[in-house]
């Protein structure tokens, strides 16, 4: 009786799925046919973020202001050597609460120029990042618009792509537009979290 009863079962599930296949739309065929096919490029993102002209111009770019801000606090680091030399040669001639009340200013200066160091170079990274996000998007932008033009369906960043047919690599086109479009960066130690948005010419 159980033999017959999961033979029924069997039958009705081979026929529902034989009705369900038969239906009009709801072949494997029609189901493929409704799939486009899948043309694939590959972009090396990180390269052209390295090597691009507008990259290694912000980069320079950030340099120099680092530099210039660092040069700036080490100007101030030896204004307070000097006084640090002058209070010592007044030592003999000024009490030591006098003294000892100067060099702890000096101390305290000192300390601060310290943290403005830290924290220049912090804002300095943190321009970098925001230059690096704001062209990644631009970069992702042209390679789209690449894409599209050559009937590509699927990008891939070349970081995350094992092999690949070189055919596929549109980096050297996606690279050339980038640098054309030359996109600058506005950038501001003060008040900066990041870079300013990227602007066209």
């Amino acid at each position: 009786m159980i033999n017959k009863i999961q033979y029924l079962l069997v039958g009705l599930v081979v026929t529902a799925g034989a009705s369900m296949l038969s239906l009009p739309g709801l072949s494997v065929a029609a189901a493929q046919s409704e799939l486009p096919e899948a043309v694939v490029a590959v972009v090396d993102i990180n390269h052209i973020l390295q090597e691009s002209e507008p990259s290694k111009k912000a980069e320079a770019d950030v340099k120099a202001l680092l530099k210039k801000k660092i040069d700036e606090l080490n100007k101030e680091g030896e204004a307070l050597l000097a006084e640090k030399e002058k209070l010592d040669k007044q030592r003999a001639v000024i009490s030591p609460e006098a003294y000892q009340q100067k060099l702890n200013e000096l101390n305290q200066k000192r300390q601060g120029l310290q943290r403005d160091f830290q924290l220049i170079n912090g804002k300095m990274n943190e321009v970098l990042v925001g230059i690096r996000l704001n062209f990644r998007d631009m970069i992702v932008h042209i390679a789209a618009e690449v894409s599209k033009e050559r009937g590509v369906n699927i990008g891939i960043d070349r970081e995350r792509t094992v092999f690949f047919n070189p055919a596929m690599n549109i980096t050297d086109e996606v690279m050339a537009r980038f640098n054309k479009a030359n996109p600058k960066v506005e950038i501001k130690i003060e008040e900066t979290q990041g870079a300013a948005p990227a602007k066209k010419n």
